[in-house]
């Protein structure tokens, strides 16, 4: 089964390198990137104070080069921002629910994907203020939401491209603060709140302007910016292929007893898919989610026929709300450099497929070594 194109699958700055793997240009801290590279920052705030006063000038410097600036970030966060520059400035600021936009890592990804190419690289570079989600993640989810962190060096290196991600200091576990750090090449930290005149034309503290009474032209200029506002290197910063093995360095827990078990071969694919088809129901999976997961399930199965050892094993069982899969191919070891994440290439079959496969589910999980490959599948029950 050919896999389905995802968003933005076609041209583009994300060109294929000379071996069409993912040894792209990543930055490193010891870089100061260039204009015309990609530029990934991270806010570290204490206050709504501390975000406004970094978040204003960052958009201003967008508005005033004419970039494509956009604001993802959750409904009060962007109330607030809208409520600081300006109805005339906000005006000019595309702004995203952070609760639609993050609903997945590889979700996130196609979005991202398929806006840069159709709406926002045609009109400049792209300068991009986001809060991710962390509240009501599970810690698997929080892996991840940290590996696509690490990613996107990689899917948007050399692009025209500057993303700053908000982090609230004093909501946020350390490890999340920690690993930030990991997987941003810049850091931006107005450190504690600031007493004095800081240089920018407005008070966060004070009730904005009515609508439409904000003078024209208020734009924040260059030399009004506070220092404690410039980016610095992260000295913390890490390779994302070396990110990307440390999150799968963690073994698979291994399938509950009970679990229900298949083996399949070539020719009983068919036998698979039904007997997909009545544990889901069995296990309550909606009906609206019962044919993504069947054809994920059927894409891995696929591959390990044809591409694997030709034998493979499913697993299944539910667990914490979720519907979870197993794959296992004992007849091959995967390397998994990004499989999956990257934009689909029509001379990479095997990174095709798996793009495929997130896009169907929760999240996927791959764990091989000298035993075979294991790939996991979640599903929500709810």
């Amino acid at each position: 089964m050919t896999p389905p194109a995802g968003p933005g699958s076609g041209g583009g700055p994300f060109e294929d390198t000379a071996d069409g793997r993912s040894d792209m240009v990543i930055p490193t801290q010891h870089v100061r990137l260039g204009g015309d590279l990609f530029q990934h920052r991270a806010l570290r705030y204490r206050s709504v104070r501390d975000l406004v006063e970094a978040a204003l000038p960052y958009l201003h410097e967008g508005l005033r080069a004419d970039e494509a600036v956009v604001v993802i970030t959750p409904p009060p966060r962007t109330a607030l921002l809208i409520e600081h520059l300006g109805e005339r400035l906000a005006a000019r600021v595309e702004f995203l629910d952070a609760v639609t936009w993050f609903q997945s890592p590889v979700a996130a990804l196609a979005a991202y994907y398929e806006r840069t190419q159709r709406d926002w690289w045609p009109r400049g570079r792209l300068r991009l203020l986001a809060e991710p989600l962390w509240t009501g993640r599970s810690p698997l989810e929080i892996w991840e939401w940290k590996r696509h962190e690490a990613i996107l060096n990689v899917a948007f290196a050399g692009t025209p491209s500057t993303i700053m991600c908000a982090y609230d200091v004093m909501a946020l576990p350390g490890h999340i603060l920690a690993d930030a750090a990991r997987t941003h090449p810049e850091i931006v930290d107005p450190g504690e709140p600031l007493h004095g005149a800081s240089g920018l034309p407005f008070d966060p503290s004070a009730p904005a302007a009515p609508a439409g009474s904000e003078p024209p032209g208020a734009l924040v200029r260059p030399g009004d910016v506070n220092p404690l506002l410039t980016p610095f290197p992260s000295e913390r910063f890490v390779d994302p292929r070396d990110f990307y093995d440390e999150c799968n360095a963690h073994p698979l827990a291994a399938p509950p007893l009970d679990a229900a078990r298949r083996r399949f071969a070539a020719g009983e694919l068919p036998g698979l898919r039904a007997f997909l088809e009545d544990e889901a129901a069995r296990y309550g999976l909606p009906h609206e989610k019962t044919l993504p997961f069947v054809l994920a399930v059927n894409e891995v199965a696929t591959n390990v026929i044809r591409q694997g050892g030709g034998v493979g094993t499913v697993w299944l069982w539910a667990e914490h709300d979720e519907l979870i899969c197993d794959v296992g191919d004992p007849g091959r070891t995967l390397e998994d450099r990004f499989l999956g994440y990257l934009r689909p290439r029509p001379d990479d079959e095997g990174n095709d497929t798996m793009w495929a496969v997130r896009r169907l589910c929760h999240i996927v999980e791959i764990r091989s070594g000298a035993g075979g490959t294991v790939i996991r599948i979640h599903l929500k029950l709810r």
